[in-house]
């Protein structure tokens, strides 16, 4: 069924809400129900949040003693949420467009909380501390261990979650500080979607923050650091663990970034590679010889580079087997190159899976705010498909040769103990 023409050519409206932050709106009155995205510039990766406790101190700030807070939520019926991802801290809300009023008004609440619950900040600590110690035996955690430890130098925050627990803060009085200044931080950004228009959308967004910072502390930018060269890698490691009864393999290098030149081409490439059912990977480990029940490829990076991957898995004592065809698979990708009904296959899925995230207001706006976090411009992100659309199947392939080098790749391994 064709998509509403609203949401394929949605107008998204910017406008200045004060020295400091931007407003944002995705109209779509199909439904009274209007969900907010309040964006603040900081996450993880920044020096200052790691110091300073940050992530508790933004995501727990809905956490009162009587429960007063998420009380008003459930009378409202509206969805909150609170999070801090690597680059930005957000607090999203969603509601009946008759209680949007009501709703502001406890996100600014929310905001301006004084009263963090001990007792849960303590349960929280305990809790990480349990979850901290089941990574010993989560696959996926210490396979991404060792492949940040692989591409990242010691410090980079790309590999600090890696590398040892945070404890959950539990100094009220350094939370509240911290807090007060993420929510004052300019580059602020109050996105609406749904049952509003832009004048209605800049009434709710006008003095629902406190006015910004005059000076920005010191440490809010990420501090990355260079890549580890590919020829100082460990060609081949083994990650030990108890109690496996299969073998898992990553065979990876650093991902490139989103704005990178040649990423048109790599969309292309990845997908006929790893990118579906019928990839070169599936159809080789799954479909001709039922090594697997999966194969795929993966990456984590956006503007900066991240790990990519092919993966897969297998019973323990078929582990040699797979992995020669895991090798033979990315020789013959990388030596032969794609088709010409493989290229276009790709692109029709690159095209057709666009209209997937684009089928609500919401989804329009978060597309947004991820461009405009990582400094792209807006609709960045889907005209590199139409990029890739225009590159000639020979430069396409020309880039497999290049970037699918086996000398850039090493060989991860999740063994039993």
């Amino acid at each position: 069924m064709a998509l509403p023409a609203l949401l394929l050519a949605a107008a998204l409206a910017t406008w200045t809400v004060d020295l400091g932050t931007e407003g944002a709106l995705v109209e779509d009155h199909r439904a009274p129900v209007v969900a907010v995205r309040i964006e603040f510039p900081v996450g993880t990766w920044a020096p200052w949040a790691r110091a300073h406790h940050a992530e508790d101190a933004f995501v727990f700030e809905d956490d009162d003693p009587d429960r007063a807070l998420k009380k008003r939520a459930d009378a409202l019926a509206a969805e909150v949420a609170l999070d801090m991802g690597d680059r930005s801290a957000t607090l999203a809300i969603r509601c009946l467009k008759s209680d949007l009023d009501a709703t502001l008004v406890l996100a600014k609440d929310i905001l301006a909380n004084t009263r963090y619950d001990r007792h849960d900040l303590k349960r929280a600590r305990r809790e990480r501390q349990i979850l901290w110690r089941g990574n010993e035996t989560d696959v996926g955690f210490r396979m991404a261990q060792a492949s940040a430890r692989s591409l990242f130098a010691p410090g980079d925050p790309r590999r600090l979650p890696y590398e040892k627990l945070v404890q959950v803060s539990t100094d009220v009085k350094a939370l509240l500080a911290a807090r007060d200044v993420i929510v004052r931080l300019p580059g602020r950004v109050v996105g609406f979607a749904g049952d509003l228009t832009l004048e209605e959308a800049r009434r709710a967004a006008a003095g629902l923050l406190p006015a910004t910072l005059a000076s920005v502390p010191e440490g809010i930018e990420p501090r990355l650091l260079p890549l580890s060269p590919a020829d100082g890698r460990a060609r081949n490691q083994d990650v030990t663990i108890r109690s496996l009864t299969q073998v898992y393999f990553a065979l990876g290098r650093d991902s490139l970034p989103w704005n990178d030149a040649r990423r048109p081409a790599f969309l292309v490439a990845d997908h006929v590679l790893g990118g579906h059912f019928y990839s070169r990977l599936y159809v080789a480990l799954r479909h001709d010889s039922g090594d697997t029940y999966g194969a795929s490829t993966r990456e984590d990076g956006d503007v900066v580079p991240g790990g990519y991957a092919a993966s897969t898995f297998t019973r323990a004592e078929n582990a040699g087997p797979i992995e020669a065809k895991l090798r033979a698979t990315m020789t013959t990708f990388r030596e032969n190159g794609i088709t010409e009904d493989e290229r276009a296959g790709a692109i029709s899925y690159l095209r057709g899976n666009r209209a997937f995230d684009r089928q609500s207001a919401g989804q329009i706006l978060r597309r947004f705010l991820t461009e405009r976090r990582y400094g792209l411009a807006p609709g960045y992100l889907d005209e590199q498909i139409e990029r890739a659309a225009s590159i000639p199947l020979d430069d396409i392939n020309a880039f497999i040769r290049d970037y699918y080098d086996p000398a850039q790749f090493s060989m991860l391994r999740a063994v039993p103990k």
